[in-house]
């Protein structure tokens, strides 16, 4: 049988670059897929168009790298589909996706993202320029063949905001290598320790866990992008700086952790909490995005209000007092990891689609839930 030929639009930034390297593993093992894989980073997409103020915006220049890379590669022969991830990068290909059967897929949509600006900094716009937004938006996802989204929030956000028919709508978690991230054999000697895996401190709640934390017989580990010098010598708390994403370091201290804790001021789908999961850890988080599609308050960890360090060192102590409590939890979590967020079996449910697109044969058991 000829291998379907498939290309691969990956975004490189934050919890997209372990959906890449999960996507590129499961390729590996599918001699019936030939894969091109386009990396569109951040740093670099856009080449020259840097240069203009105007045209400096992220949507523009993935957009703009990923139709080029895109064209190249039809140059080279044709393709069977295209998946492209995140819509970001697929805004100025919508005469590609004419030609090549397409899926896009996404974390969040932009009126999710909105949703969640403050934390990010983000602003809307003037109404008009909004609305605008919103329907060049609309007509690209509608040319995909197929959408894919990362969680519930996002597929509603599609259909109420977009009117994108629910019936093109697949939610598949991007899932963790759970051979990767899998709970330690027994538990290590000392305090209750406490992880926070997050490149943006304060926007993922970094501070108000330390404060929440403070004076507590707790040990904390923070992985995060920048040093925090107001940390140095803090007596019970460790800063990891530059660990990259799957890496043995980071995988260890999931693996010597308690508690998993992501207090986020503002986030989407993030990946920290199913490594986690994966992991078998209790996990403390807030209710913003679609945390709370993954995490179920009292059953497998506690949500609490962003920027409430009264209500996260409640949930922390809770834990941190009973190891029957964070044994039962982090069961449950890991029950939740394995049946949903397998990385090989997702990723599998991706090419699936891709293949329905590309009208081939879809193999049994590959679809994912809608």
């Amino acid at each position: 049988m000829t291998p379907n030929r498939f290309a691969l639009v990956l975004e490189q930034t934050l919890g997209h670059v372990a959906h890449s390297r999960n996507l590129e593993r499961a390729l590996q093992q599918r001699p019936d897929i030939d894969a091109t894989v386009i990396k569109i980073a951040y740093d670099s997409a856009g080449g020259a168009l840097r240069l203009f103020p105007g045209l400096r915006n992220w949507s523009v220049r993935a957009s703009w790298e990923a139709r080029g890379a895109l064209r190249q590669r039809m140059r080279r022969g044709w393709l069977d589909a295209v998946f492209i991830h995140t819509q970001v990068a697929s805004l100025l290909s919508g005469r590609l996706m004419g030609e090549v059967p397409t899926v896009i897929s996404l974390d969040a949509t932009p009126v999710n993202v909105d949703s969640e600006g403050a934390a990010y900094g983000h602003r809307r716009r003037a109404e008009a320029v909004e609305r605008l937004k919103l329907s060049l938006s609309r007509l690209t996802l509608l040319r995909a063949r197929a959408l894919v989204t990362w969680c519930g929030w996002a597929r509603e956000s599609l259909v109420r905001d977009y009117a994108i028919p629910a019936d093109r709508i697949t939610v598949v978690h991007p899932g963790v290598d759970t051979e990767l991230f899998r709970p330690a054999a027994e538990r290590r000697p000392g305090p209750v320790r406490v992880l926070f895996v997050g490149a943006d401190f304060e926007r993922k709640g970094g501070s108000d866990l330390v404060e929440a934390l403070s004076g507590l017989e707790i040990e904390l580990d923070i992985v995060t992008g920048s040093p925090l010098p107001e940390l140095a010598g803090r007596p019970g708390v460790r800063v990891h700086i530059g660990l990259t994403p799957q890496s043995e370091a980071l995988v260890r201290l999931y693996r010597q952790a308690d508690i998993f804790a992501l207090p986020s001021r503002g986030d989407c789908f993030p990946q920290a909490i199913a490594e986690a999961m994966a992991c078998g850890l209790p996990v403390v988080a807030t209710t913003v995005g679609a945390i709370a599609d993954m995490v179920v308050d009292g059953v497998n960890g506690y949500l609490v209000r962003p920027r409430s360090p009264k209500d996260l060192r409640r949930a922390v102590g809770l834990l941190a007092a009973d190891a029957g409590l964070r044994q039962a939890m982090g069961a449950q979590g890991l029950a939740v990891a394995l049946r949903d967020h397998d990385a090989m079996r997702n990723c599998a449910a991706i090419f699936a689609l891709m293949a329905v697109a590309a009208g081939s044969a879809v193999p049994a058991g590959h679809m994912t839930h809608t």
